[in-house]
């Protein structure tokens, strides 16, 4: 069953009716503040999933981008990326002292995996207490940057910076995430009738990290897949699911305050300590629970759901694997973690994390 919400209707205008449901409804980025995710990734797809009852997985797998545009401690929405090619035409980046620091990290400098500049980059700002470190393409030249890179040229000018002439500042970002609703090789959910394609599902072939451009195979692959499943099976209308009951919403005005405790707990350098934080301030946010149902409050609200369930397996997981950082437990560790995280939510609206070994269902 699914319900289609109008501002103001608490149960939504309608209930459709239908044998399959397939969401397609992008990723979270809008957990954090900091994020080239576009306003409207909040979840919603992951969250409706969750709270039917599907299997949630592998949320604690979220991957920054080093270098995005950084426009501000308030910032909102969609922040623009200056893609790494920038940094493989020569640029390099400087700490807010402007020393070159990515030469005594990595023997690629700058040009060292993303993981690793997101990291240092992190140090390095922690170290000086800034907001951002500095990326200098000044050298690479005024034909090169309108030849290679006109779009980022647009962007970085249109909010005042040349990077002809100045050093633009830069921070990691979230950038995309590998969990989501957990499904087979097919697209099916652990609900039957539920398929999930593109970012919202985790359909596992990205593993703990994504490659670059392999979110297509989300997109286009699975796609295709869940087509071909739907066109051979047969139209039959289940018994609706109920939907885990809510005990209110959460207004839009403590949006922001997630997304900072979002940023700076479980972004980019985790630990127990920054991961307990979070969940303390998360869950004290629950009491502000009680809005009038509009279209803002429940995206606010399925955020908050989802950063509960990142923050709680980031914390669980007590090692370093793929897009996630653990700086007190620095190593992987596949005797104990080569395993996923997979949370559910029961009749009664009580969450539950297990692990399950790596492979699942195809």
């Amino acid at each position: 069953t699914l319900h289609v919400m109008g501002t103001g209707q608490r149960g939504g205008v309608g209930a459709a009716l239908a044998p399959h449901v397939v969401l397609a409804t992008g990723g979270f980025g809008q957990v954090f503040g900091q994020t080239t995710n576009p306003y409207v990734s909040t979840g919603d797809g992951v969250a409706l999933a969750m709270r039917a009852g599907a299997d949630i997985a592998d949320l604690e797998f979220v991957q920054f981008h080093p270098t995005v545009m950084w426009l501000g401690p308030l910032a909102q929405g969609q922040q623009p990326l200056v893609s790494e090619a920038v940094r493989g035409e020569g640029a390099f980046l400087r700490d807010i002292g402007g020393e070159r620091f990515m030469e005594a990290e990595h023997p690629m400098a700058d040009l060292a995996p993303r993981d690793v500049v997101a990291k240092a980059i992190m140090r390095r700002m922690r170290a000086s207490e800034s907001g951002h470190v500095w990326l200098d393409g000044r050298h690479l030249g005024a034909d090169l940057w309108i030849s290679r890179f006109p779009t980022i040229l647009d962007s970085c000018r249109s909010r005042g910076i040349d990077p002809v002439t100045d050093l633009i500042p830069v921070a990691p970002a979230q950038h995309y995430v590998s969990g989501g609703v957990r499904t087979d090789h097919w697209g099916r959910a652990s609900i039957p009738g539920l398929y999930a394609c593109g970012e919202v599902a985790c359909t596992g072939v990205h593993g703990a990290n994504r490659l670059a451009s392999n979110s297509l195979l989300e997109g286009l692959v699975f796609a295709g897949r869940i087509g071909e499943v739907l066109a051979r099976s047969e139209a039959v209308v289940r018994e609706p699911v109920r939907g885990r009951d809510e005990a209110g919403l959460l207004p839009h005005s403590v949006r922001r305050t997630m997304q900072q405790t979002m940023d700076e707990h479980v972004g980019v350098l985790r630990s127990r300590a920054s991961l307990e934080a979070a969940e303390n301030e998360l869950w004290s946010l629950a009491d502000t629970a009680g809005a009038r149902p509009s279209t803002e409050d429940w995206e606010t609200t399925n955020i908050h759901a989802l950063a509960c369930v990142l923050a709680r397996h980031a914390l669980l997981r007590e090692e370093t694997r793929g897009s996630h950082w653990r700086e007190d437990f620095p190593e992987r560790d596949d005797a104990r973690w080569q395993t996923r995280l997979v949370t559910s939510i029961d009749e009664n609206g009580a969450l539950h994390t297990r692990t399950e070994p790596i492979g699942g269902p195809t």
